[in-house]
């Protein structure tokens, strides 16, 4: 078993429950353990844009000098990385790691800002998606291997959005051409349905204020893939999810219009594959209920043989 210091973020503890508990769940089921980080801290969420704002970057640089100190607690061989699921706490992290590594005298003015009973961050440490260990370090021939119920008639359109894949210094894969969720869908025997629109914006921060704009990205993204075959979508990002499952179930009851697409992370479709118990996927906080597609192709907790 090799263990990963884990940073969840802020949504996996309150939107995102289902996201978290499944990533966990297989995580130790394909002997990669994510070990959560104590006394983490919220990530700043957004990179700042201003390049001599060093009061937000210290709160990125101490979720990684913590998640340095946690690996002494961890089992021996641990790498020296701190494991990501949400898509902008995996971007924030990353960019920030790589302005320190590049920039000695700013890391030294943010390690003096931090609190006296804190480890001065030495910037040794790598931001990992966890869908980066799931395709370099597990892989999926280990992962088909594990399958217990394969997810045969699920016809999935993989949706990258904004931030897995943009910029350079955080994107875990090719911008035009990705391929981690695919290889992913494939190896738990869903079927892969591309879409133009894969990493078409959600519409991202504007369901506060401007909830229209997302209705229309919306609207594109559910039918670029509906119109291709799928039944399904798969994410990596809470926002991404909220917007594109609580957005169609607005839209639908204002216009009555076309059925909506169940809205997965890629941990709850990995889960339904390796026999974790139905509860951990949290499916009763989707605004759009997968149940009914799992009950009707007998995915819903029902083992089937390969």
């Amino acid at each position: 078993m090799v263990q990963y210091s884990y940073f969840p973020g802020c949504n996996l503890k309150t939107n995102a429950k289902g996201f978290e508990e499944t990533a966990i769940a297989v995580s130790k089921k394909l002997e990669a353990e994510l070990v959560e980080i104590p006394n983490w801290n919220c990530c700043g969420t957004v990179h700042t844009m201003t390049s001599d704002n060093m009061m937000r970057r210290i709160a990125p640089v101490r979720v990684l000098s913590r998640s340095r100190k946690h690996l002494e607690s961890l089992e021996e061989g641990s790498p020296n990385e701190v494991i990501t699921l949400c898509s902008m706490c995996n971007s924030t992290l990353k960019i920030v790691n790589h302005e320190v590594k590049k920039n000695p005298d700013n890391l030294e003015k943010i390690n003096f800002q931090l609190v006296e009973d804190e480890e001065s961050y030495e910037e040794d440490m790598e931001v990992k998606h966890f869908l980066e260990i799931i395709r370099d370090n597990i892989g999926y021939e280990k992962i088909s291997k594990s399958i217990v119920t394969p997810l045969k008639g699920l016809k999935i359109s993989p949706y990258y959005g904004c931030m897995l894949l943009h910029p350079d210094e955080a994107a875990i894969d090719d911008v035009e051409m990705p391929s981690v969720l695919e290889n992913l869908v494939e190896s738990l025997g869903a079927e892969v349905i591309d879409s133009p629109l894969f990493k078409f914006c959600c519409g991202s921060y504007h369901i506060v204020d401007e909830d229209r704009i997302v209705d229309t990205q919306v609207e594109k993204i559910v039918e670029a893939a509906r119109q291709r075959g799928a039944n399904a979508l798969v994410v990596a990002c809470p926002l991404c999810s909220y917007n594109i499952d609580h957005q169609q179930k607005v839209m639908k009851e204002k216009s009555h219009g076309k059925e909506p697409l169940p809205v997965f992370y890629f941990t709850q479709l990995m889960a339904l594959a390796l026999d974790v118990p139905i509860r951990t996927n949290h499916f009763e906080d989707h605004h759009i209920d997968p149940n009914p597609l799992l009950k009707e192709l007998g995915l819903n907790g029902r083992k089937k043989s390969k």
